[in-house]
């Protein structure tokens, strides 16, 4: 039977506008209820973050290990000196880089004032931005040197966005009142480079792409050594060597974005913990600003997509994918699903081309959800099916063969037939319509089911398929609608033990009711055409043919107790049983006689204990 590609049911699409109206509402809040952020996290960074070439003009001066071993931990009065002479050295010898950032918080601190004053001087003669805590400040952060605040250009905020699994992902860049660190440096470099500034929303977290990470290695106590930096590196003890030994041109160009920071392990610094998770591995707080800064000269920065625009195409794709998958046969559904999920990672990477944060698990789970349904009403389908096919082929044949047929994914039920060799039993009750007459309903009833059960097991013992009952005559057929090994010999077996087996059925009506019961059997074997005969509202599996009307006569010719056989079913088994001439009989619609014979013995049968 032909399976059909497609089965529009309305049931199919309820089902699709369920997972269509949670994707709506799943989408709708997902602002506040991200279930599947981490997720979405690991697999935006598996696709997009990955290290790549930084460019030239980005520097960092790092607090490492080299500068505490040789000038000790930080320590804020001795520090902002070597800043300031660092500075001045640098405006001496007419270097004054594009932008100079520093991700060290300079609060107010005793006994700093003289240093202070110094250190502002020296910031007034470069383009400087100081970091500070507090995006969200009116002014100066509280606890910010004044003083050292007087001397600088600008500052800006130095908070991190860090996501549940401590990676920063994202940052902010603008705030009301004054911008983040990287988005001040990287405006700085491009006004005093000549170059275009591009504007971003105002108090938005913006996705960043990754470029470098410094290699990360760790002492027995813990310590963070032998660091090499993806970013152009100077150690800040090279710097003060400078200033104390004379100048050195480290940087030759102008053309540059400086940023100062710590480099080491707090416990070593004296600075707060600056070690932060990233999607391509540990680094200080003072690359994830790097990154950030080189994110925004190449524009690598992304918002996540529109909530409307985020839950039209949810809707859509859910829609029509889960419609498609329970409408479509079953094997193309689930191609359809698997088309659906590559369809989903175009999309998020579509998004990302056009700087768009596309939160790709959630739609995914549905799909996977909605698979998963799809798959478990399959199977629970295939196995009610399976239930109602077996219960009724059992009215037919044994339990066991209706298990094969159905294993074998048989479709006998379809309406239509097939041409098959098989061997056709027919028994009946001699002389039932006199005795009938002479018996009161409720006996003939008594005696009639105690015969059609006796003979019905008989034919499911030998694998034989009951094809159904006319009056006080069965029919059974053997190798239908499933392959049996040795039929015709295991019809003739039946066909033996109902006579056999019967003969209790006959003594206990002869006790009970003092009437004489015998059967007649018949058995012949050839083509047949098997299958279900009828109208869609009305049919039966069946076999039709000679072979039927063939088998039908003989038992008709057969005597009380008699088991008779055509001379095909003979010549078969001529070498296993033992048989007496029941001579030529003449059937109706033959030219030719058939030479009929009665089983006495068969070899290997054995009765019913």
């Amino acid at each position: 039977m032909k399976t059909k590609l497609i089965k529009f049911k309305l049931k199919n699409l309820i089902f699709a506008l369920i997972f269509m109206v949670l994707a709506l509402i799943l989408s709708a809040v997902s602002k506040s209820f991200k279930p599947f952020n981490g997720l979405d996290n690991k697999l935006t960074d598996s696709a997009f973050q990955r290290k790549r070439s930084a460019d030239k003009e980005i520097w960092i001066v790092g607090i490492d290990e080299e500068t505490i071993e040789k000038y000790d931990a930080y320590n804020p009065k001795e520090y902002r000196e070597y800043f300031a002479e660092i500075l001045n050295m640098w405006n001496e010898n007419s270097f004054t880089p594009s932008a100079i950032g520093f991700d060290i918080i300079f609060n107010k601190t005793y006994d700093c004032d003289e240093v202070d004053l110094k250190l502002k001087d020296a910031l007034r003669k470069h383009n400087v931005v100081l970091g500070v805590n507090g995006m969200a400040r009116n002014a100066a952060p509280y606890g910010l040197s004044n003083t050292i605040y007087e001397g600088t250009k600008t500052i800006g905020f130095v908070d991190a966005v860090t996501d549940s699994d401590e990676a920063i992902r994202r940052a902010y860049l603008k705030g009301d009142n004054y911008d983040s660190l990287a988005y001040s440096l990287y405006s700085m470099y491009q006004t005093n480079s000549g170059n275009e500034v591009k504007d971003y929303k105002n108090k938005k977290a913006y996705y960043f792409n990754y470029y470098a990470s410094p290699e990360l290695n760790y002492t027995p106590d813990g310590k963070v050594a032998n660091v090499m930096s993806g970013f152009n590196y100077i150690s800040l003890a090279d710097l003060i060597d400078d200033v104390k030994n004379g100048y050195n041109q480290r940087i030759r160009s102008n053309d540059a974005i400086i940023l100062f920071g710590s480099y080491a392990s707090a416990v070593d610094t004296g600075l707060s913990n600056d070690i932060y998770n990233s999607p391509i591995g540990e680094m200080f707080g003072i690359e994830v600003q790097c990154n950030v800064i080189q994110s925004l000269m190449h524009d690598d920065l992304y918002l996540p997509i529109s909530t409307a625009g985020y839950t039209l195409i949810n809707m859509l794709v859910i829609l029509v994918v889960v419609l498609l998958m329970v409408s479509l046969a079953f094997y193309l559904g689930i191609v359809a699903f698997v088309l659906s999920i590559g369809i989903e990672f175009l999309i998020m990477i579509i998004s990302h081309s056009a700087g768009k944060y596309y939160f790709i698990s959630m739609p995914v789970f549905l799909l996977v959800l909605a698979f998963i349904i799809m798959i478990t009403l399959h199977y629970y389908n295939e196995y009610i099916h399976k239930k109602e096919v077996i219960g009724t082929f059992k009215r037919y044949i044994s339990p066991d063969v209706a298990e094969q047929l159905v294993d074998k994914n048989e479709d006998a039920m379809a309406l239509g037939g097939r041409k098959r060799n098989v061997a056709c039993l027919f028994v009946d009750i001699r002389g039932f319509t006199k005795m009938s007459e002479e018996l009161t309903p409720e006996e003939v009833v008594d005696i009639l089911n105690g015969y059609l059960e006796m003979a019905t097991n008989q034919v499911f013992r030998f694998g034989g398929m009951v094809d159904k009952f006319i009056g006080d005559c069965v029919m059974a057929i053997f190798n239908a609608p499933v392959d049996l090994d040795d039929y015709i010999y295991k019809a003739v077996c039946a066909a033996y033990g109902i006579v056999k087996e019967g003969q209790k059925i006959c003594d206990a009506v002869m006790e009970k009711y003092h009437k004489k019961l015998e059967f007649g059997v018949g058995v012949h074997y050839g083509d047949a055409v098997i299958g279900n005969i009828g109208s869609k509202t009305r049919m039966d599996f069946t076999a039709i043919g000679d072979t039927v009307n063939t088998a039908s006569r003989i038992e008709a010719s057969a005597g009380g107790s008699q088991v008779l056989i055509s001379s095909y079913v003979y010549e078969v088994l001529k070498d296993r049983i033992k048989v007496t001439d029941a001579g030529d009989r003449m059937f109706k619609n033959k030219k030719e006689p058939i030479k009929c014979y009665e089983v006495i013995e068969i070899e290997g049968y054995k009765g019913e204990e």
